[in-house]
């Protein structure tokens, strides 16, 4: 069965994870993706912990995609890359905005070579403003795009605390796909590749569900209140924990409690009379629904109990345990892939498309390269350089493979 993208190439010049997450799903729906890293290697790779010597942090955004190692800062190396954009549809950057022309490789560079090409461009604030010079990592977009203040207010004003999932680079990688797919339709169109860049802290900010509302300068307390951080989470009798989806100072929350529990007299009590009144007794009103949910030994349990269709509750899991339920094999939610000579694989998410008539998502057999390991044969075919050639350029230094060259670093990371 064909895949989405299979007559598409790709050189991914990207290292963390805004940049390598799109390339990952490009990969995903059938695009070759050709990773390119310097000497110094993808931080990821260092990211612990390691299986068999290899990062299951950099496995999950690379995934299905060829390795090549070249220090791109000599001639010969920008050369080698030119001759390959020649080939290719789409480059993948995520460079600070203005390394990529110090390079010489900037998009007039790349058009030059083929007016076809796609350049994508990943950064933390955008080209062409004041902040396009400063570097950004995910806690950096968290505490300046409001995140980590949201978090902390709507969480009764807890203290500040870095959030351990990198929201800013997923949202930033999935936006990023959005435009590369976007830009080759437009090329199907026109016949042109063009420029197009994405920045962190735009699409922080357009991921983030609470951002109009907190733009209106009020702090919802009244009414429907979007943001599931209102449901609290209850233990349940054989110590695991549950969610329900129920705000218990809304009118409809709090009927829901009541009924539940049988306790009518609470409907009379002044406390509990308002919404603004409940508002100010949270604590008390969970504290009463968590104990009647703490009979329950199951998140199956205590929704047959309320009995409400559109209240869910769900038990508290880990990912490992979610991949080894009954959904997770049916779905294939999960895949296993062989990260370079290691001899364990390492499990991976699996991409979530699923078409009727074309194959996606990482196969069983799918390949993380280490660092070089697809040198000779992709620059053979895309580069079109001999053994001679070849063995020039590895004693030069200008492509490499293994270990880093040198201690990791990521001066020029957008």
């Amino acid at each position: 069965m064909p895949t989405p993208l299979e007559d598409i190439l790709v050189l991914d010049l990207t290292r963390a994870v805004a940049g390598p997450i799109a390339g990952r799903l490009l990969a995903d729906l059938g695009a070759r993706v050709v990773k390119v890293e310097p000497p110094d290697a993808d931080l990821t790779r260092f990211v612990v912990p390691h299986v068999d010597g290899f990062s299951a942090y950099f496995a999950h955004f690379n995934a299905g995609k060829e390795c090549v190692s070249m220090d791109l800062t000599t001639a010969a190396g920008r050369d080698v890359l030119l001759t390959m954009v020649r080939k290719a549809d789409v480059v993948l950057e995520n460079y600070r905005p203005g390394v990529l022309e110090r390079l010489g490789l900037g998009y007039d560079v790349l058009c030059g070579v083929n007016p076809g090409i796609i350049v994508a461009s990943v950064s933390g604030w955008g080209h062409g403003n004041s902040r396009s010079d400063r570097g950004a990592f995910a806690s950096i977009l968290h505490a300046e795009a409001g995140v980590t203040e949201m978090v902390s207010r709507r969480r009764g004003g807890e203290p500040y605390r870095n959030d351990p999932m990198s929201h800013a680079d997923t949202y930033t990688g999935l936006h990023a796909l959005g435009a590369v797919l976007a830009a080759l339709h437009m090329r199907h169109r026109t016949g042109r590749g063009q420029a197009v860049e994405v920045s962190m802290a735009e699409s922080t900010l357009m991921c983030n569900d609470l951002a109009a509302t907190d733009l209106t300068g009020q702090d919802p307390q009244i009414g429907f209140k979007a943001g599931q951080n209102w449901a609290a989470v209850y233990p349940l009798t054989n110590g695991r924990s549950v969610t329900v989806t129920l705000d218990l100072t809304a009118n409809f929350g709090f009927k829901a409690m009541v009924k539940a529990l049988g306790r009518q007299e609470l409907r009379t009590d002044p406390r509990y009379a308002r919404i603004e009144d409940r508002i100010h007794h949270r604590a008390e009103l969970e504290a009463t629904f968590g104990e009647w949910v703490s009979q329950f030994d199951s998140a199956e349990a205590v929704e047959a109990a309320l009995g409400i269709k559109s209240v869910m509750a769900a038990e508290v899991r880990t990912v490992a345990e979610l991949a080894e339920t009954e959904w997770a094999a049916e779905r294939g939610a999960f895949v296993d892939v062989a990260a370079g000579e290691a001899a364990t694989p390492i499990t991976v998410p699996q991409s979530s498309w699923r078409f009727a008539d074309a194959e996606a998502g990482a196969a069983h057999a799918t390949v993380v390269g280490a660092r070089g390991q697809h040198n000779r044969a992709v620059l053979a075919d895309l580069a079109d350089l001999d053994e001679a050639a070849l063995d020039a350029l590895e004693a030069d230094g200008v492509i490499s493979a293994g270990p880093p060259i040198r201690r990791p670093n990521v001066p020029n990371r957008g």
